[in-house]
């Protein structure tokens, strides 16, 4: 009965996303040791390819919870919220549920166009992240987990050049839609960018998608 009520314990969003987090390295770190070959892998780019599969499973949370995620962004919005000092129940740590709950605060205050249903934009870019580079990543682990150097090494540069591609257009049409009088996320008053988008502090999240695949492509034609 005592474990149910620490199951049900409320946080804030700051330390949910700091335990996820948490949870993410210390289970990565313990699979490491289910293969030597893991064990040799360049750290950087194997908790890289984890974090990717991680984001996969995010995503097509996000894409079938699509209007959950869009109602909550609408209620931030209308009620001035952010995730980050709401508070949440310990179950939310489950991946399927912590992604509503972030991008709906990514929705309100980052991206508008992941609270629209006028496109599908937002699901686009998640969707062929989601498979193209986290169900690859996720093959490519496997593959090196049982020593297919050669097919790892082929997935590797796949899963990371889409993910750096994907990253690449999906900031340069931000950028343009901050621009563009009739986009939702056009920096406007109600809708501020701020000096370089310090007042949609979310979006900097974006950087490690860009920085950490080009990363795992110089260290794949180093090594």
């Amino acid at each position: 009965m005592k474990y149910w009520k620490i199951y049900y314990m409320k946080v804030n969003g700051i330390i949910l996303g700091t335990m996820e987090i948490s949870l993410f390295g210390l289970i990565s770190y313990g699979c490491k040791d289910f293969s030597p070959n893991l064990q040799n892998m360049d750290n950087a780019m194997y908790y890289w390819f984890c974090l990717t599969i991680l984001t996969g499973i995010w995503e097509i949370s996000f894409i079938m919870n699509y209007e959950d995620c869009v109602n909550n962004s609408r209620d931030l919005i209308m009620k001035k919220e952010h995730v980050w000092f709401n508070k949440y129940t310990l179950d939310n740590l489950l991946p399927w549920k912590l992604s509503k709950i972030f991008y709906s605060e990514y929705g309100a205050w980052a991206d508008r166009e992941y609270m629209t249903s006028i496109n599908y934009w937002s699901r686009l870019i998640e969707g062929s992240h989601a498979f193209l580079c986290g169900l690859v990543a996720l093959h490519c682990m496997l593959d090196r987990t049982e020593g297919e150097e050669k097919t790892f090494l082929i997935l590797a540069a796949l899963s990371m050049g889409t993910q750096l591609m994907n990253s690449i257009l999906y900031m340069g049409e931000y950028f343009i839609q901050t621009r563009d009088q009739r986009s939702v996320n056009y920096n406007s008053k109600n809708f501020p960018t701020g000096i370089l988008l310090t007042n949609r502090g979310f979006m900097y999240v974006n950087i490690f998608w860009t920085v950490m695949p080009t990363y795992c492509i110089y260290s794949l034609l180093v090594n």
